[in-house]
């Protein structure tokens, strides 16, 4: 096989690593053709130290792709190199005020430039229609096909304002599924009808506002294929291209999750997913191999499983997003105040009670995931900065012996309780029900997720909604809450 097919094997190829330098065997892969890497919270220090980690990637190859998940809301891989975190989705489909969508996309945008970073995965377009949905939340701009098509749009433009490349995601849609990818296959069993009008639009939105990159993701639609859509080739080249007229980079999600390595090896997925039309096969795990993985797709073509011109196409597809990103004015890096305004338009768009200044929190949230990485430990810290004399403690699971501590120190005290999805998860409803009924004082509910855990809260009981763990948005709240009555 000719050296060009292995260049060409390697650009077609996003993978993570682990640290905050860059290794030599990244560098070397880099050097012989990697497409491009994604980084993770793993990766960062601070904004010097991603700064020099670009730096030293692009040492090795000035046209190489550096990505990162920067989606908004609690989880933000920038957040040590980062002071003004991107606000949630849904807080910014919520306002519906795509001006201000907009400003925001371009703000973090900007900040991505800044720090070296080209490539934005967002925004989330899943139209998250399914509140048991255990994975999108208020990573969706909301509920509907016009919310997020809208608000898609502008997103993508502010990024492209910044000079960044926007990379809508998980194609065909992720909203209407009850099963996380990361531990299983999810199926969606809805006509072509259906999902036209409700996954697609959103795609066809961003696809005509300038989307860089669209990224698959690992769910079966039955109504097209039985083959997840990030390994099928009437999804990707069928509908993603042929129907929709998408004319970029396709990118997979991350082929280590269950969803896909179930049934197959990193390396056969990385084969398939080429193979359906992907022109980047992401492997996000800090130990991803470039040169084993290369040597998968080199050997694919050899025994005539993968077309040559296929894995020759992706590249070349991968090399022009490059050429084009190069070419664009970068935007320098601004101070946040998009972030600032969603969150004093949330405070002020609600009433939110005088408590004083030494509530007792019991923070309800879900548990660790591997998609993502708080960027605090949990409400209680955020109260403990603005107000000293509050304490409080983080329940991430069903713990009747904790909860049975946490009611007995608020005793005496006004309780706040956050909630987060507690519409699909049983024993954070039951933990809410059984504090509210069983303190004796003031109560406040603050939900933290999405806004149908509204309707989980009695009448009269206060309640307030951040939608969505954005650091700045819960600040806000935090001092409104714990003023003085």
């Amino acid at each position: 096989m000719s050296d060009q097919l292995e260049r060409d094997a390697a650009g077609a190829l996003i993978v993570g690593f682990t640290g905050t330098t860059a290794p030599d065997d990244l560098r070397r892969a880099i050097a012989n053709g990697l497409g491009a890497v994604i980084l993770f919270t793993r990766n960062v220090v601070d904004a010097d130290q991603v700064s020099a980690l670009t730096t030293a990637l692009r040492a090795e190859r000035p046209d190489l792709l550096i990505a990162i998940d920067h989606e908004g809301g609690e989880f933000s891989h920038l957040a040590p190199a980062n002071p003004w975190p991107l606000s949630s989705p849904r807080a910014l489909g919520e306002l519906d005020d795509t001006d201000l969508t907009r400003a925001a996309a371009r703000d973090a945008a900007a900040t991505l430039a800044l720090l070296g970073i080209d490539v934005m995965l967002a925004p989330s377009v899943d139209v998250n229609s399914n509140p048991a949905n255990p994975i999108i939340s208020t990573r969706s701009f909301g509920t509907t096909a016009g919310v997020v098509s809208r608000h898609g749009v502008a997103f993508v433009q502010g990024v492209r304002d910044a000079g960044i490349a926007a990379c809508p995601k998980h194609f065909p849609g992720h909203g209407d599924v009850a099963v996380d990818s990361h531990l299983a296959l999810p199926r969606v069993d809805r006509s072509i009808e259906q999902v036209t009008a409700v996954e697609l639009a959103p795609f066809q939105a961003t696809i005509e506002a300038g989307a860089d990159l669209i990224m698959s993701a690992h769910i079966v639609f039955s109504a097209y294929d039985d083959q997840p859509a990030t390994l099928s080739r009437r999804i990707l080249q069928g509908l993603l291209r042929d129907e929709l007229g998408f004319t970029g980079v396709i990118t997979t999600d991350a082929l280590e999750m269950q969803a896909i390595t179930s049934t197959r090896s990193i390396e056969q997925a990385a084969v398939e997913s080429i193979r359906a039309g992907a022109d980047l096969a992401m492997i996000a795990i800090g130990e991803a191999d470039p040169r084993a993985l290369t040597a998968e797709i080199v050997g694919a073509v050899g025994n005539g499983t993968l077309d040559a011109s296929r894995v020759t196409e992706a590249a070349q597809r991968v090399r022009d997003l490059a050429a084009d990103l190069a070419a664009r004015t970068r935007m320098p890096g601004l101070d946040g105040a998009p972030t600032r305004e969603v969150a004093a338009r949330t405070v002020t768009g609600q009433e939110i009670p005088a408590l004083g200044g030494s509530p007792y929190v019991v923070d309800l949230t879900q548990g660790l995931h591997p998609a993502w990485n708080p960027y605090f430990s949990g409400l209680p810290e955020v109260f403990a900065r603005i107000a000293p004399g509050s304490a409080g403690v983080v329940l991430r699971a069903a713990d009747a012996e904790a909860l049975g501590e946490a009611q007995a120190a608020a005793i005496g005290r006004p309780l706040v309780v956050a909630v987060q999805d507690a519409v699909r998860t049983p024993w954070m409803r039951s933990a809410l029900q059984h504090l509210i009924e069983s303190h004796e004082g003031d109560v406040f509910v603050l939900c933290t997720g999405i806004p149908e855990d509204r309707a989980l809260v009695p009448a009269n009981v206060p309640t307030a909604v951040t939608y969505g763990r954005n650091l700045v948005v819960l600040e806000a709240v935090t001092q409104v809450l714990t003023r003085l009555p």
